[in-house]
C-alpha cells in the first residue's frame, strides 16, 4: 500500500515503526518537503507520530490519535487493506471468571515489596503448567492474557495453566542480565507459586521486549527448571558489558545459543517485520534450529508495540500450551 503523509508546519521530526520510534527519528521540514509517501505491505499495522519544536510527540492532525500505544499516547495507527486483527486480540471475558490470587512478597533479592498476581482456571484438579509473565500489568490489562488463555482452553486449543504476573521496579535494569531478578524469580517467585498452587506440569517464562530477554536469561540460568520460553519482540541485542539494545550487532543471547545453550528447551519467538529487533530474532531462531531445538517463529507486518504482541499472543500460547 502507498501511504501519503502531509508534514504539519509545526513538525520537526517523525517517529514511526520505520525509525524505531524515538531511537532514530527522521527530521522533517514542511517548508522543504510538504508531503512524503511510504510503501508499506498491504497487511501492515503501522504506527507513527510527529515531534514538534518543544519535543512533544503529537499525532498526525490529518488522521488523529487513533492508536493504542501506552508508550506514545499521541500516535497515529494505519492499517493496510489486507490487515486483519487476530480474533483473540480482543478476547471475550472468561466465563466463569478465572480465579485471581494476589501475593505480596517482602523480596530480599529485589530489596523491597513486590506483588505477584496468579490467575488460575476454575475447577481444574491436579497439577498445571505455570507461565511466568514479565510486565504483568501490561499482559493483564493490555493483552488480557488470562482471557486469551481461557478462550483457548474453551476451544480445546490450549491447556489450562497458572499465569503468574510479575511487576518490575525498574525494568530497564532488572530485565537486562540482572542477577537480582534471577534470584527473585528462582528463589522467591517459584517457591511462592508452588506453595499456594498445584504445579508440577512444567514452567514457561514469557515476556515482551526486555521481558523477552529476561525470560530467556532465566531459562538459560537454570535450564533444568524450565520447559520453554515465549518472547515477543525479544530485546536480544546487547551484552552484560554493553547494555545497548539498539545501535549494536552484539548479542549475548545469540552467542550463547550458537554455542549450543538452551537447545533442549522449547522456544516460541514472535516479532514484527518492522521491528528493529527482527534481524536478531531471526539470528536467535537460526541458532536454535542449527542445534535441533524445538523453535516456533512467527512474524507479521508490524513494529515493536503492544498492538503487534496482542495479535501474536494467542498463537504463542497455543504453541506453548498445546493440548
Amino acid at each position: 500500500m502507498r501511504l501519503e503523509i502531509r508534514v504539519p508546519d509545526w513538525a520537526r521530526s517523525v517517529y514511526s515503526d520505520l525509525t524505531d520510534m524515538h531511537r532514530a527519528p527522521h527530521p522533517v521540514d514542511a517548508g522543504k518537503v510538504a508531503r512524503f509517501t511510504l510503501e508499506l505491505p498491504d497487511d501492515v499495522r503501522f504506527e507513527y507520530a510527529f515531534v514538534d519544536g518543544d519535543g512533544r510527540v503529537r499525532a498526525d492532525p490529518d488522521r488523529g490519535a487513533n492508536g493504542a500505544n501506552p508508550w506514545y499516547p499521541e500516535v497515529t495507527e494505519v492499517r493496510g487493506p489486507a490487515y486483519r486483527p487476530h480474533p483473540l486480540a480482543d478476547p471475550p471475558a472468561s466465563e466463569p471468571a478465572w480465579r485471581v490470587r494476589r501475593h505480596k512478597l517482602a523480596s530480599r533479592a529485589s530489596g523491597g515489596d513486590r506483588r505477584v498476581t496468579v490467575v488460575s482456571p476454575p475447577d481444574v484438579a491436579g497439577p498445571l503448567p505455570v507461565v511466568v509473565l514479565h510486565d504483568g500489568v501490561a499482559y493483564q490489562r493490555l493483552a488480557r492474557a488470562a482471557d486469551v488463555l481461557a478462550e483457548l482452553v474453551r476451544q480445546g486449543r490450549g491447556r489450562p495453566a497458572h499465569l503468574a504476573f510479575l511487576e518490575p521496579g525498574d525494568r530497564q535494569v532488572e530485565y537486562a542480565w540482572d542477577e537480582r531478578h534471577v534470584r527473585f524469580v528462582h528463589d522467591e517467585v517459584r517457591p511462592l507459586v508452588a506453595e499456594h498452587h498445584a504445579t508440577g506440569a512444567g514452567w514457561w517464562a514469557l515476556g515482551a521486549s526486555l521481558g523477552g530477554l529476561a525470560a530467556a536469561t532465566l531459562a538459560l540460568h537454570a535450564p533444568e527448571d524450565w520447559t520453554g520460553i515465549v518472547a515477543q519482540g525479544g530485546a536480544f541485542l546487547g551484552t552484560p558489558d554493553d547494555r545497548r539494545h539498539h545501535g549494536t550487532d552484539a548479542s549475548w543471547l545469540a552467542d550463547r545459543l550458537e554455542g549450543g545453550a538452551g537447545a533442549h528447551l522449547r522456544w516460541v519467538l514472535d516479532v514484527g517485520r518492522l521491528d528493529w529487533l527482527h534481524p536478531v530474532n531471526q539470528r536467535v531462531r537460526d541458532a536454535l534450529a542449527d542445534h535441533g531445538a524445538d523453535v516456533a517463529f512467527a512474524e507479521r507486518s508490524a513494529g515493536h508495540n503492544w498492538g503487534c504482541w496482542r495479535d501474536g499472543l494467542a498463537d504463542a500460547l497455543t504453541i506453548a500450551l498445546r493440548p
